[in-house]
């Protein structure tokens, strides 16, 4: 790692290819990573783990559960759900999610996310 504090990412992708090349990019960066593959699986690791940030897709067919049930939870409620959207990064925006270009702006915001909710267990 060069240097920058490592932080957990919670993948919550459905395609497991996708989900693979997520987790070797964040890796590679020293961050450690958890995997769900729909938001129920998503919610319970939050729960017990307090990710720094979730990151996931549009297609997710989950999506707006995963969205609602960490925005109502007393203490995962401040949680970065990130997306990758290379197509369309100016997307409408209803559900609060941030959503970046690229794998840059990804890194960027993992280090500009506290870790103030972060178990690191």
């Amino acid at each position: 790692m060069d240097g920058r504090p490592k932080r957990t990412i919670l993948v919550v992708e459905d395609v497991a290819e996708i989900s693979s090349e997520m987790s070797a990019m964040l890796r590679a960066k020293g961050h450690d990573v958890l995997f769900a593959d729909d938001a129920k699986e998503a919610f319970k690791i939050a729960e017990t783990r307090r990710p720094t940030m979730v990151l996931t897709d549009l297609d997710l067919p989950t999506l707006v559960l995963l969205v609602r049930l960490i925005r109502e939870h007393q203490d995962l409620k401040e949680t970065p759900i990130a997306i990758i959207d290379i197509n369309d990064p100016a997307i409408r925006n209803e559900l609060d999610l941030k959503v970046l270009a690229n794998l840059e702006e990804l890194d960027e915001l993992i280090q500009s996310t506290p870790r103030w909710n972060q178990k690191d267990n």
